[in-house]
Parts: C-alpha cells; structure tokens; sequence
C-alpha cells in the first residue's frame, strides 16, 4: 500500500513552510509531492531543499483541474491512496499513522476523512459552535459498521458539509476519474462527497483532531464568503437531497455558518 501526500501550492503562500513540516513529521511519514498551476523559484526550492516530487500543472490554476493534477500525479508515482494537502493547513502527527489502519481495515474503503480543528492566527481552535455543528452532522458515520451504509453516508452529507476536504484520504484505485468536476468553489468537495456516496465502499470516518485547517483572509472560501457566493452553491447542494421548499430553507439557516470563516472568534 502506497500513500502519498500531494501539496496542492498556489502562489507562495506565508504558511507553505509549516504545512510541509508538519508532513516532514508525521509518525509514519509518506512521499511528498508538491504541485501547483503557478511555478516560482521559491516553491522549486522548498521541493529542492525537502527532497520532495515537482510537477508543475501546464493548465492555468483552476481548483478542480489543480486537484485532478494532483491525483495523476499521485497515481504516476504508483500510489494507492492520496491526501490532497491544501498549502495554508496543518496535519498532526498521527495521522499518517491512523490512515493507515484505516485502510488496512478495510480493502474497499473509499475515503478515510479524520476531525479536525482550526488554525486563526496563532490560535488552536479545536471546540467551537462551528466545530460542534460539523461533528454532528457526522454523527450517522461514527459507527464503523454503518460507514458503508448508502443511507448513512448521504445523510451524513444533507444537512450540510462536516467533511473537512484536507482532512480527506482518497483511495486511488476506487473513485471515478476525474474525481473532481468543475463549476463550484467553496463546495466543490461537498459535490464529490455526494457522488461517491452512491458508490459501494465505506466513508472512514475517523474523529480524532488529526488535523488543523487555517482559517485567514487569503483563502479560498473566505475570498468566496466575501464575495457573496457562497448561497447559489449551497442551495444546488441541498437540492441533491431535498425538495425545493426544504432545500431552499436549508440553505438559509446554513448561511448563518459563514460568519464562522471569518477571523473574529466564535463561540
């Protein structure tokens, strides 16, 4: 079994460097692939110091082709399983470790996903409304024999997204390819979680805090949040599970959740 982590590197993101070191120390370390649509000096030698894989996408930067890259990259390498590392996050050093007993568990697994806190600032984040709300929409995935179950794994997914996508483990040899469709940002990964949990297999649903996702003004769904774009996104989500009525209302209780990418602390 061939795992490895695929940093997915935009630009030269301030907080690159942390995210490759918590890598560097994991437990049971993996190779370490390091992509991006937008080559520099600086990314080519941070590969060349850490002795990590290069491969620069000849597309321009576009969140599903940039993940889909990463994936054949991944699969070029011989892997079977892949974590799609996002530049900005931080992963603690079991979860390597913990990943792998996962898989091991279980041939037919389709993703292994971990908790997870929040990273603002210089602050660890890990009990928060927003947190305690994710969690329990994983609630019907917490029993390791329901984690195959088809109506599990959906309704895990429709009252919302409590996967946390760098916290996420795909098994290479298992999913569609490409694995992600364009059209979406902020929840593109949502989409995916819901194709594939039509798909026989299990959602690994591990809840220990194995990673921290960094929450600042540069991101991806902070840039969305601020834009206003987020609704449109939720409500075609919604739409997969529910009628429209209840889609609709739905997704005006989950937008009072945007407040909680911001920088300001929650409660």
């Amino acid at each position: 079994m061939k795992h490895v982590f695929a940093i997915c590197a935009y630009q030269d993101s301030p907080y690159l460097q942390a995210c490759a070191d918590s890598l560097l120390c994991q437990e049971e370390p993996s190779p370490i692939l390091l992509c991006t649509a937008t080559p520099s000096e600086k990314l080519a030698a941070l590969a060349r110091e850490h002795g990590f894989l290069y491969r620069v996408n000849p597309d321009g930067p576009n969140i599903a082709g940039d993940w889909n890259f990463a994936m054949a990259q991944a699969r070029a390498e011989g892997a079977d399983f892949v974590t799609l590392c996002h530049q900005d996050d931080l992963y603690l050093p079991g979860y390597g470790r913990a990943f792998r007993r996962a898989a091991q568990a279980d041939p037919e697994l389709l993703i292994y996903f971990s908790g997870y806190g929040e990273r603002r600032g210089e602050n660890t984040v890990t009990d928060s409304m927003l947190l305690r709300i994710k969690r329990t929409l994983l609630l019907p995935l917490r029993p390791r024999f329901a984690q195959r179950w088809l109506m599990n794994k959906r309704l895990a997914l429709a009252f919302g997204d409590g996967i946390c996508c760098p916290a996420v483990t795909y098994n290479l040899n298992r999913l569609p390819r490409p694995l992600f469709e364009r059209g979406m940002s902020t929840n593109l990964d949502w989409q995916t979680w819901e194709r594939l949990s039509r798909l026989p297999g299990r959602f690994a649903y591990d809840p220990q805090t194995l990673m921290l996702h960094r929450i600042h003004p540069g991101s991806t769904t902070s840039q969305v949040l601020g834009e206003g774009g987020r609704t449109e996104q939720d409500l075609a989500m919604f739409r997969q599970f529910w009628p429209e009525p209840i889609a609709r209302w739905l997704t005006r209780i989950y937008a009072l959740s945007e407040k909680s990418n911001s920088l300001r602390k929650d409660g």
